[in-house]
C-alpha cells in the first residue's frame, strides 16, 4: 500500500560519485531531482578511492578542483611495476598532463559529502537515504517514476519525468528496467586489505608481480596502504577452503613490509573481495530511463578509473538531461546521447583492462614465468606510455554547458 506520494523533474537512483554529481549539477540548473540511497549514510567501506589525473581535468573545467582539494586527500604523483622488490618500470604523472600533475586519494566517504553539502545549497535539491527502489512505475511504455521501500517499510511512490539508475555494478533499475549486457569480462577478483604505510613508501602506486599473484598497492589517507591481491576467477573460494596459513606464507613472501598483518591473520575477515569486472549495457536509455556509471558501463579495478569514467558520464548526462525536460521529450532516442557520446572512449578502455587483467589474473605457470619479461620489454616502447595517457588522461575536454560551471571558491 502507497503511503505517500512525490513529484519531481528527476530520480537518481545511487548516492555514489555519479549519482551526487549528477544531482548536483541538475540542482544546480534548477531541476527538481531527488537522490535515492538505499544506504543509511556515505559511513562504509569503498574500494574507488582513486581519482585519476582525468577526473581532475574534470574538476577543471567545472571549476570544482578548488573545493574537492580542500578535502582531506593524498596525491598518487608517480607508479612503478615491480617483479618482487626489483624494479621493472616506471611512470611519473607530471610527464602526462602538466596541469594535472598526480591522482588524487580522497576517503570516498568524504567525496560524498562534501558534493552533498554543495548540492543542498540548491533548493530543488532532495536525498533520501535508506531508499532502497522496489519498483519502476510505467506508463504506455515509458517509465514515469519509482516505489521505494522507506524506512518503517512504508512505501513511497515518487513520479518523475525521468529515471537515473546510477546504483552501480549490481544495478537494481538495471534489472528492473531489463536492460540488456552487451558484453562482460570478467578474469578474476582483487582481495583488499590494508596496512599501516611504511614511512619510506611515498607517494607512489605499485604494481608487483610474483610467481604466485599479482599485488597492486596504493598509498591510503592518512597513513595507510591499500593492498589488492589479484587472484583468477574462481580461486577465492578455494583459498578459502584451504585455510588462512597458505594465503598468509604468500602475503609474507610478497613483501616484508606486510608481514606483520600477516602474522596477525586468524581467519579471512580482513579482506574485502572486488570482481575485477567490466561490461557494458547494450542499450543505456528507454523512454524516461537511462542508467549512468557502473550501471551502464562497469570498468575493472585494472587502473583504478572506475569512478572518474562514472562521474564524467554524469556530468555529460546532466546537459543531455537538461536539454530533454526543456524540450519536453524524455524519449529514449534523446537520452540515448549520452551513450552515443561516451561508449566509444569506454569500449576502447575496456579493450585495455581487458588485455591488462589477462596478464594480471593468469592462472598459467607459462604466462606467470613471462611476465616479468613482459612488463619490462613493454615499459621501452612507446606503446606503453601511449597506454597510460588512454587510461588516466582526458584527450580531450568535455562539452559543458556554461550553466553547470561553478564560480570559482
Amino acid at each position: 500500500m502507497i503511503n505517500e506520494k512525490l513529484q519531481k523533474d528527476v530520480i537518481v537512483v545511487g548516492g555514489g560519485p555519479a549519482g551526487m554529481m549528477l544531482g548536483l549539477l541538475l540542482a544546480k540548473v534548477g531541476v527538481q531531482v531527488i537522490v535515492l540511497e538505499s544506504h543509511d549514510n556515505f559511513d562504509r567501506e569503498y574500494r574507488g578511492e582513486v581519482l585519476q589525473p582525468r577526473f581532475i581535468q574534470l574538476l577543471n573545467q567545472l571549476k570544482l578542483r578548488e573545493y574537492i582539494e580542500q578535502l582531506p586527500h593524498s596525491k598518487l604523483k608517480k607508479g612503478a611495476f615491480y617483479h618482487y622488490d626489483k624494479k621493472k618500470g616506471d611512470f611519473d604523472f607530471t610527464s602526462m598532463i602538466a596541469e594535472a600533475p598526480y591522482a588524487l586519494w580522497i576517503p570516498q566517504p568524504i567525496l560524498l559529502q562534501a558534493l552533498y553539502k554543495k548540492a543542498k545549497e540548491y533548493p530543488t535539491f532532495d536525498m533520501m537515504f535508506h531508499a532502497p527502489v522496489k519498483k519502476l512505475l510505467e506508463k504506455d511504455g515509458t517509465v514515469t517514476g519509482v516505489v521505494v521501500d522507506g524506512e518503517n517499510k512504508e512505501l513511497l511512490e515518487i513520479q518523475a519525468k525521468i529515471v537515473v539508475g546510477a546504483d552501480g555494478r549490481f544495478s537494481t533499475i538495471r534489472r528492473l528496467g531489463g536492460f540488456e549486457l552487451e558484453y562482460q569480462h570478467y578474469p578474476g577478483d582483487l582481495i583488499w586489505f590494508s596496512v599501516k604505510r611504511p614511512s619510506h613508501w611515498g607517494e607512489e602506486l605499485r604494481f608487483k608481480i610474483t610467481e604466485g599473484y599479482s599485488y597492486i598497492t596504493l598509498p591510503k589517507y592518512p597513513n595507510l596502504l591499500q593492498v589488492g591481491i589479484a587472484l583468477p576467477r574462481g580461486e577465492w573460494k578455494e583459498t578459502q577452503r584451504q585455510g588462512i596459513e597458505n594465503f598468509r606464507q604468500e602475503i609474507m613472501h610478497a613483501n616484508k613490509g606486510f608481514d606483520e598483518f600477516a602474522e596477525s591473520l586468524v581467519d579471512f575477515k580482513p579482506f574485502v573481495p572486488l570482481q575485477a569486472k567490466n561490461h557494458m549495457v547494450k542499450t543505456w536509455a528507454k523512454n524516461g530511463c537511462m542508467l549512468i556509471g557502473d550501471a551502464a558501463h562497469c570498468s575493472s579495478p585494472v587502473g583504478a578509473i572506475g569512478v572518474s569514467l562514472a562521474v564524467t558520464t554524469a556530468v555529460v548526462a546532466a546537459d543531455v538531461i537538461w536539454d530533454a525536460l526543456q524540450k519536453c521529450d524524455v524519449s529514449a532516442k534523446v537520452l540515448c546521447r549520452v551513450q552515443e557520446i561516451r561508449s566509444e572512449e569506454i569500449e576502447e578502455i575496456h579493450q585495455i583492462q581487458e588485455r591488462m587483467g589477462n596478464l594480471f589474473f593468469t592462472s598459467s605457470k607459462f604466462v606467470k614465468g613471462i611476465r616479468p619479461y613482459i612488463v619490462s620489454a613493454a615499459f621501452k616502447t612507446p606503446l606503453f606510455s601511449m597506454i597510460q595517457k588512454k587510461l588516466f588522461v582526458m584527450k580531450n575536454p568535455i562539452g559543458i554547458n556554461p550553466a553547470f560551471i561553478f564560480n570559482e571558491e
